[in-house]
C-alpha cells in the first residue's frame, strides 16, 4: 500500500513537471510618450500566472550630460494595487561604458554567444505588436517628410523583429501626421511568449558554451551577482 502511494505521488510530481515545462513564460512591454510624459511598463508571467513580476518606470528625465538620465522605478505586486518597492537611478555615460565592457567580456567568455542568442530568439513567439506614432512639426511639407522618415525606421525595426522571432499576430503599425501643430506622441505595446522547456534548454546550452571557454562560468556568475547587487542598492 505504501509503495502504491509513493508511486501515485511520483506520478503527480512527474505530471506537474511536464505541465510546467510545457507552459509559457509570457512578457509584455509597454511604452508611451505624450509631450514630456513617459511611461514604461514591463510585466513577466510564468506558471499560468502563479509567478508574476511587474516593473513600472513612470518617470524618465534627462538631467544633463553629467547626471545622465534619471529613472524612477516601481515594483508592484500581482494585483497591481500595492507598491512593493520604489527606487531611483541615473543612467550616466560611465554606466553605459561599463555595460558595454561587461557585454564585451561576456562575448569573449562564451563560445558563439551570437548564435545562442539567435537560436533562443527563434523560439520566441510575438503575440502582439502595436506601435502608433503621431507627429507634427508645424509645417505640412516638413511633417510629411518626418512622417516618411519615421515609417522607414519602423519598417526596418519590424523587418528585424520578423527575421529573428516568430510573429503570431498581425502588427498594428501606423504613423499619423499632425499637419497643423507641433506634436509628438508614441505608444508601443509588445507581447511575447516562450515555453519554459525552451528556456531551460537555452540555459543549459548557454552554460555548456561558457564552460568551453576558460573562465566562462566564473564570468557569468560574477555578472549575475553584480546585476543582483545593483538591483538591490539602486536608490
Amino acid at each position: 500500500m505504501g509503495l502504491l502511494w509513493v508511486g501515485f505521488v511520483l506520478l503527480i510530481v512527474i505530471l506537474a513537471i511536464i505541465i510546467a515545462l510545457l507552459s509559457f513564460i509570457r512578457g509584455e512591454f509597454y511604452f508611451s510618450r505624450v509631450k514630456d510624459n513617459d511611461t514604461l511598463t514591463v510585466e513577466m508571467r510564468a506558471l499560468f500566472g502563479l509567478i508574476r513580476y511587474r516593473y513600472v518606470i513612470p518617470i524618465i528625465q534627462f538631467k544633463g550630460f553629467t547626471k545622465g538620465i534619471l529613472i524612477k522605478s516601481e515594483i508592484v505586486n500581482k494585483t497591481y494595487a500595492k507598491l512593493k518597492d520604489e527606487s531611483k537611478d541615473h543612467i550616466t555615460k560611465d554606466k553605459v561604458i561599463q555595460f558595454y565592457k561587461e557585454t564585451k567580456d561576456l562575448l569573449v567568455h562564451t563560445l558563439n554567444l551570437y548564435d545562442w542568442t539567435r537560436q533562443t530568439l527563434a523560439r520566441v513567439e510575438c503575440t502582439e505588436l502595436k506601435w502608433v506614432t503621431r507627429v507634427g512639426v508645424g509645417d505640412a511639407p516638413e511633417t510629411a517628410i518626418t512622417t516618411g522618415a519615421i515609417w522607414g525606421i519602423k519598417s526596418s525595426l519590424l523587418g528585424f523583429t520578423m527575421r529573428y522571432v516568430q510573429v503570431r499576430a498581425t502588427p498594428r503599425v501606423d504613423v499619423i501626421p499632425q499637419f497643423n501643430e507641433k506634436h509628438f506622441s508614441t505608444e508601443v505595446r509588445v507581447a511575447a511568449r516562450i515555453r519554459v522547456w525552451h528556456m531551460v534548454f537555452a540555459g543549459v546550452r548557454l552554460m555548456v558554451r561558457a564552460a568551453k571557454v576558460k573562465g566562462g562560468i566564473r564570468t557569468w556568475i560574477q555578472m549575475a551577482l553584480k546585476a543582483r547587487s545593483r538591483f538591490k542598492t539602486a536608490s
